[in-house]
Parts: C-alpha cells; structure tokens; sequence
C-alpha cells in the first residue's frame, strides 16, 4: 500500500481548510468617510490606508459586547505610553448601536486603531491606520 495516495489527500484536505484562513483585512480609499464595524475581538477593516486632511469616522458595533474605537499615536519610545489622537475617540457603544462620526484631522504617519475597554486590544481588536499621500 502506498503512502503517496494518503498524503496527497491530507495535503490537498488542508489547502482547502486554510483558503479561508487568507482573508485579507487591508482597506484602502480616497474618501473622506471611513466606515468601520468593531466586534468581539476585531476592527473591520484592520490595515487602513488613507489620504492625509480631514477624516469622517462612522463606527458600528456589530458585537455582543460593548466596544469604543480609539485613534492612537504610537509612543517614540518603549517606555512611553500610545497617546490619542485629539479628538480621535468614538464613545462606547452597546451591542447594534452607531457612534456619533466624529471629524479628525490626521497627518502623513502610522496610526493604531483601538478599542480601549478592559484588555479588549491584548484580544485582537485593534488595528493599523496609514496616513499617506496628498492631501485630500
């Protein structure tokens, strides 16, 4: 009996399990609007890209649990701490409701996108804002 045979369909039965598993979260738009969905425990979409100026946030919570959404600048330094973004925070919100948009100015750079209720982000729910380009 050949193994070959054996192998082939375990090889080919774990391609197709992990062709979900792929699933990319990188969003890039030129619009001013970001609409953005949190849940229980992610950021939808995950890596942001947009163009530098004024941005209009609108987040829904599509969870079970309460969840924020915070606009975070990366500390120069381990030791430092992330500071928000002024202005860069969308309230909790319960399971189904919208957050009031909010209007952020962002400059050219990285940003982190956050939820910052209990150990939410150590879970997987935050996420990656790239400013880049002219300005809108």
């Amino acid at each position: 009996m050949s193994r070959f045979p054996l192998a082939a369909a375990c090889l080919a039965a774990s391609a197709i399990a992990l062709s979900g598993c792929g699933e990319s979260y990188d969003f890039k738009t030129e619009r001013p609007i970001l609409k953005l969905r949190v849940d229980e425990y992610r950021i939808l979409p995950q890596n942001i890209t947009v163009r530098p100026g004024r941005i209009k946030l609108v987040v829904r919570n599509g969870g079970r649990l309460p969840h924020n959404l915070a606009i975070q600048v990366p500390p120069a330094t381990v030791r430092d701490k992330y500071e928000e973004v002024p202005g860069g925070r969308v309230e909790s919100m319960q399971p189904g409701e919208s957050a009031d948009p909010i209007k952020v100015v962002l400059a050219p750079g990285t940003y982190r996108i956050v939820c910052t209720i209990a150990n939410h982000d150590d879970l997987g729910q935050y996420g990656e804002l790239k400013v880049e380009g002219p300005p809108l």
